[in-house]
């Protein structure tokens, strides 16, 4: 209601705003311009009053009191002095985080709004002051309607020579003037009382109502009744109705006497002051009556009396001034409160976190699979050695024990000048007994970039202290070990000061237990693992990037990538291709899968293969020609046997055994004459088994993308 409300007001003043820019403009216009052209003007503003649609033009806001601002910062200080806030965890650049905001009571909401109730009674009484207009206008027509009776010969045959043939002719004793009436079916009415006109008076006076028909003025008053009756409230537009009324009444005049001569106008303004002098009869406001009273009349006199033809300037004028006011009625003020820009994070992390661009970095390393070092190290070559190097992406039988599977990252103030470092490790500790949460390259900013500080890999391996100590253990293969104690300083060379240090043999083999010592004293850093490190998501696979486990049934998965899958299904053919590929959720948990169709020559069926993910792992289940046809949104599919001697509608599901298929509906036969029907395993009709066949083919069916790169970037895993 409030929005309405807001609209309502918005419109009411912008269509002020213009109505008294006219105004201003009346001085300018008013014997230059056409009296038509100040009577269409209106037609602006009226529309400006109703549409609620236009470029938006906001008032200027005050500005907001100091006192509320330092009131609104200190109240923010208490409550964090108070520990309202919390704290949020630290979390991989990667990672969504969804804050749910505190509960907080929500206060009831009265029966009755303001702003419901303002809107009720705004609309209620402009309804009634339309109805009680309409009331008076059908009223009035009825009883003219009723006592018309045809004109007098001479009346009709003047008509007869000026009408096109829209507009009737009639006289009535309920009429003291010339009047036009009705829409639909105009009729333009004669006092069929009172003194007769003179032929020359009574042209003019029809002239007069034909133009009013021409130019269906009745219709302009309904508008002008429909915008007073919803804006009842604004007295501007009471004052613009009558405004409209005298304009309509000038221009209709000017075009009567546009022709005449200056007698003939002199006649005319005599026709309209005798008129005038007549006893009155009321008369609705939406009727079109000749002759007016009081100060319309006075106006009009004079708008005779000084009529003179415009020129080319008034011409210009007018087409000038319509651009202006045109121009004006697009615009409308906006009462809505601006849409204040939520202030910026202090601490958004696309900006202010130096070290996001380079997490990005190897989130794209690793999530490429080991057979691509080639690509990893033309793309990333400034990465530390033990990223790029393929010797660390080792394929072990277990694919959950990958080394590279475990990389994450911490942040940590390793010198205390506030600023955190970045460092980088193995997240868990069941790989290689590295129980000591081994770093292998730690980042510092440098002119606020990153800057690879200290890096190690198999023979050179770090661990952090709890007070911030990096203890190393560095081999050269041959015999000698050594032990180090470091202080982390960025304006030492090589970012080092070494404080202790021991080396077998030259130290004996009390090195060996001193050393050792240093480093079973650094902590388990809470690394964050990278979303991107092992083989994860659908996009990688489907591009090729990534390898994914092959489970055809035999004792073990093997790795494969995606060009390896058509010669799979067709080993003997250099036309097979992976061509489709379709993403659903196949079983109903909530997970999306993607079916590939494998096609060979001729765009002959190979097969589809399966990709189903569980947890880091995407798993390949290949299947046979005769499935997946006719695919739903469900995963519900029809299905054909080799031999053609059973057919129907399946599912599948994912068992730790490989994919199984849970036919739904079957047609099966043995010998070609005794054919079964099955239905969720329940024996049926062949009626019964046919609906459900119509059922299933009723669902909506899945979609097939072309495999290319385009349509995999927007496959969401």
């Amino acid at each position: 209601m409030k929005e309405i409300l807001l609209t309502l007001f918005s419109l009411t003043l912008s269509g002020s705003l213009l109505c008294v820019f006219l105004l201003l403009l009346r001085p300018v216009i008013q014997n230059r311009a056409p009296k038509a052209f100040s009577y269409y003007l209106w037609l602006a503003v009226l529309l400006r009053f109703l549409v609620p649609l236009g470029y938006g033009v906001s008032l200027p806001q005050p500005p907001q009191p100091a006192r509320e601002i330092v009131q609104q910062e200190t109240s923010l200080s208490d409550r964090q002095d108070r520990g309202d806030t919390q704290t949020a965890p630290i979390v991989s650049p990667s990672e969504t985080v969804t804050v749910k905001p505190p509960e907080t009571a929500q206060p009831s909401v009265p029966a009755f709004s303001l702003p419901g109730v303002l809107v009720f009674l705004l609309l209620t009484v402009g309804a009634g002051f339309f109805l009680w207009h309409l009331a008076a206008y059908i009223r009035f027509s009825r009883r003219v309607r009723a006592s018309l009776a045809p004109p007098v010969a001479e009346a009709l045959a003047l008509f007869e020579q000026m009408s096109h043939g829209r507009v009737r002719l009639a006289q009535s004793g309920q009429v003291d003037a010339p009047m036009l009436l009705g829409v639909l079916r105009p009729v333009i009415v004669l006092p069929r009382d009172g003194p007769s006109l003179h032929p020359q008076a009574l042209s003019a006076a029809l002239r007069h109502e034909l133009t009013h028909a021409r130019r269906w003025d009745i219709c302009y008053k309904w508008l002008v009744v429909l915008v007073t009756s919803l804006h009842w409230f604004n007295p501007l537009v009471h004052w613009m109705g009558r405004r409209i009324a005298l304009d309509c009444e000038l221009s209709c005049d000017e075009a009567v006497i546009r022709s005449m001569e200056p007698t003939q106008r002199m006649a005319y303004g005599d026709l309209l002051l005798m008129l005038a002098a007549q006893p009155k009869k009321a008369a609705p406001w939406m009727a079109a009556p000749l002759c007016q009273e009081g100060k319309r009349l006075k106006a009009r006199l004079l708008g005779i009396k000084g009529y003179r033809r415009p020129g080319k300037a008034a011409i210009c004028l007018t087409l000038v001034l319509g651009l202006a006011v045109a121009c004006c009625a697009c615009g409308m003020v906006d009462l809505r409160q601006p849409q204040t820009q939520p202030s910026p994070d202090p601490e958004p992390a696309a900006e202010t976190d130096p070290y996001a661009s380079l997490l990005d970095r190897y989130e794209d390393a690793l999530s490429l699979s080991w057979e691509m070092s080639e690509y990893r190290l033309e793309h990333w070559p400034d990465l530390p050695n033990i990223l790029i190097n393929p010797y660390w992406y080792w394929q072990p039988e277990d694919p959950t024990e990958r080394l590279l599977d475990r990389v994450g990252y911490v942040r940590r103030d390793l010198d205390g000048d506030g600023s955190e470092e970045l460092l980088l490790g193995w997240v868990g500790n069941d790989i290689w007994n590295l129980d000591q949460g081994y770093v292998f390259a730690i980042y510092t900013l440098v002119d606020g970039r990153p800057v690879l500080a200290v890096e190690g890999w198999e023979r050179s391996l770090y661990v952090v202290r709890e007070d911030n100590i990096l203890c190393h253990s560095g081999s050269s293969g041959a015999g000698q070990t050594t032990w180090s104690q470091y202080r982390f300083d960025p304006s030492a060379e090589g970012y080092l000061v070494i404080l202790d240090q021991v080396s077998q043999p030259e130290d004996g083999d009390e090195a060996w237990t001193i050393g050792e010592g240093w480093m079973a004293s650094g902590v388990s850093l809470p690394y964050t693992p990278f979303a991107g490190s092992g083989v994860r998501a659908y996009q990688d696979v489907l591009l090729g990037k990534t390898s994914f486990l092959y489970v055809d049934g035999s004792s073990q998965a093997r790795s494969i990538l995606l060009s390896e899958v058509p010669a799979l299904f067709s080993p003997y053919s250099s036309y097979a291709a992976v061509s489709e590929f379709a993403v659903l959720d196949l079983d109903g948990d909530g997970k999306q899968e993607v079916v590939l169709q494998v096609t060979d020559v001729a765009n002959d069926m190979g097969g589809y293969l399966i990709l189903h993910q569980d947890g880091d792992e995407v798993y390949g289940y290949p299947s046979g020609r005769r499935t997946f046809w006719a695919l739903k949104t469900d995963g519900t599919f029809t299905y054909s046997s080799s031999t053609g001697m059973e057919e129907g509608v399946a599912a599948v599901r994912f068992e730790a055994e490989g994919l199984v298929m849970d036919k739904q509906v079957i047609w099966a036969t043995e010998d070609w004459e005794a054919i079964t029907y099955e239905v969720e395993q329940q024996p049926v009709s062949q009626t019964q088994y046919e609906a459900a066949i119509a059922a299933q083919a009723q669902k909506p069916d899945a979609v097939w993308y072309e495999l290319n790169e385009a349509n995999i970037q927007q496959l969401t895993a």
